[in-house]
Order: structure tokens, then C-alpha cells, then sequence
């Protein structure tokens, strides 16, 4: 989830108007990726389901599919967000009535009790399968609410599994959003070479005016010559990495987290009143072609 500036980056495409009743418009493109297809995105007639988590029992991610990400928590996390990721902390993360729960909260912890606290104003929580299941290629669906609010920084992501954790060696943004635009939903693929500070990495932004109070499904379809982007099987950007001599290839980790502040969650401020605030995921599956 490096920083974005969707403001310079949308010369790439065109917003995608996408509501429960109003056909999506062709999308715009001026140069770069392709136009995205008007054929639905769907699971290839090809594809099994290899990997998924419905959420359906427990109360607390399953700690086989999913690990806890607090590493920067002392230092501070990067992009200059605001959050406290906790481990294992209801109030933060939990799964119930068959959906997983990340919510943010505008408190502060006794370091007694956190050791790893490094002054935070907000607590939050950040899920990773990094260590526990990698893909190269696949469809990825993830049906998710969003949270509303000025400084709420939800994202679904990947980033490659030998990478040291940064968007360098390539990240994949499934689905991001910003409490201060609720109304839009971006993806984008950035790499060292094409990135948010040169302003020349594909990205696309749909317009969901009910993304934070319905459910909608964020998928990806990745393989060794395509990344394609959709919303609820409409596809809103379609990329071929050669044409950009961008790569792709090696396997990458799936990210849920739910950051607060930073240059783009928090550019028109942080609304306290708005917390706590919940990313709530109904399921996460992924499907692959088989031999």
C-alpha cells in the first residue's frame, strides 16, 4: 500500500461509474494499459478454487490462513500513518456472524501492556499470509464493505513473498480507498520502475457510491501476460506488464489492513468522530488454472 497520488496518476484511465442499477460506462484511456473489456470478469471455466477463507467460524482469524503484521509498530509504519497494528486484540481484529472484522479505533495503549506501542493515537489491524501461502497468478475475489470517514485508509493487496515488505519488487493493489472520497475505490500496479513518485504507473479508479454501505466484490485475475481488474465481474483495467516492461511473475502475499492517516488517508484531516470504523470482509477466495 505505497502512497498514491490518484490526482496526477488518473491521466492513465478514466473513472468507472459503478452502482447496483446503472450500466458501467466504457472506460477512457488515453495511453498505457488496455481498455478495459465489456465482457463480465469471471473465474475461467478452467480455474479451481485453491485457497479461501469464508470466516464462517471461530472468533479470531485462523492463524493456519492468516498472521499478524506489527512489525513497524515501534517505528512508526510507513506512507506516515497514524495506526497502532495490534496482534490478536478483539477490539481490533475478530471474526463474527461469518464476516472478519479489522476496526480502527482513536485510543491510546499503556506500554506496560504493548510493548511494541510506539505513541499512536489509533489502534487498528493488519492480517498477511506472508509465511503461511503465496500464489504466482490466479484469480483473487474478496468481497468487502468499506468504512467511511475522513482518514480511513482500507486496502486489499499483494506484495511479493522475498521482498523485504516494501512495493519495490512490485505491489498489486486489488481494492483501496480513502474515507474522504467514499465514493471511489482505486486499483493500481506499481513497481520501482513505474510508480506513484513518477506518475507513470496504470491505475484506475471506479465509482461505487455504496462502497461503504454494501458489500461488493474486489478481483483480480493475474497471470504471466495479463492483470485484469474488476468490481462485482465488471472489469475497470486490464494491463499487459510487458508493454511497460514491468514484471510480474514471482509469487506474492495477500494484505488486509485498515490504516488511518498518512499523506493520502489523512489529506483533508482525520474525523475522530467517524471511529471506530470497520473494513469487514465476507471472504476471501482465490481460484487457479489447473495442468
Amino acid at each position: 500500500m505505497a502512497l498514491h497520488r490518484h490526482g496526477s496518476a488518473a491521466r492513465w484511465v478514466g473513472p468507472l461509474l459503478l452502482t447496483g442499477c446503472v450500466p458501467a460506462p466504457s472506460v477512457a484511456m488515453r495511453d498505457g494499459p488496455s481498455p478495459a473489456p465489456s465482457a463480465a470478469l469471471t473465474v475461467p471455466p478452467h480455474y479451481q478454487l485453491t485457497w479461501a477463507d469464508e470466516f464462517d467460524s471461530g472468533v479470531e482469524p485462523d492463524p493456519r490462513r492468516w498472521a499478524y503484521d506489527t512489525h513497524r509498530n515501534r517505528k512508526g509504519w510507513y506512507n506516515g500513518e497514524a495506526q497502532y497494528y495490534a496482534r490478536r486484540r478483539p477490539r481490533n481484529v475478530r471474526v463474527t456472524k461469518g464476516s472478519l472484522i479489522i476496526e480502527a479505533h482513536a485510543e491510546t495503549l499503556d506500554r506496560a501492556a504493548f510493548s511494541d506501542w510506539g505513541g499512536q493515537a489509533y489502534t487498528s489491524g493488519r492480517l498477511i499470509t506472508r509465511g503461511k501461502q503465496g500464489w504466482t497468478y490466479g484469480f483473487f475475489e474478496i468481497r468487502a464493505r468499506m468504512p467511511c470517514g475522513r482518514g480511513t485508509w482500507p486496502a486489499i493487496w499483494l506484495l511479493p513473498v522475498q521482498e523485504s515488505g516494501r512495493w519495490h519488487g512490485g505491489e498489486i493493489d486489488i481494492a483501496e480507498h480513502v474515507g474522504s472520497d467514499a465514493g471511489a475505490v482505486h486499483h493500481s500496479i506499481q513497481t520501482g520502475e513505474r510508480n506513484f513518485r513518477r506518475g507513470d504507473h496504470p491505475t484506475a479508479t471506479t465509482a461505487i457510491a455504496d462502497a461503504c454501505t454494501q458489500f461488493h466484490r474486489y478481483q483480480l485475475h493475474w497471470t504471466h501476460d495479463l492483470i485484469r481488474f474488476g468490481v462485482d465481474d465488471r472489469p475497470t483495467l486490464t494491463f499487459h506488464p510487458a508493454e511497460l516492461g514491468m514484471q510480474f511473475d514471482r509469487p506474492m502475499f495477500l494484505i488486509l489492513n485498515l490504516a488511518i492517516g498518512g499523506p493520502w488517508g489523512g489529506a483533508q484531516g482525520i474525523d475522530e468522530t467517524a471511529l471506530p470504523a470497520k473494513l469487514e470482509i465476507d471472504y476471501v477466495r482465490v481460484y487457479q488454472g489447473m495442468p
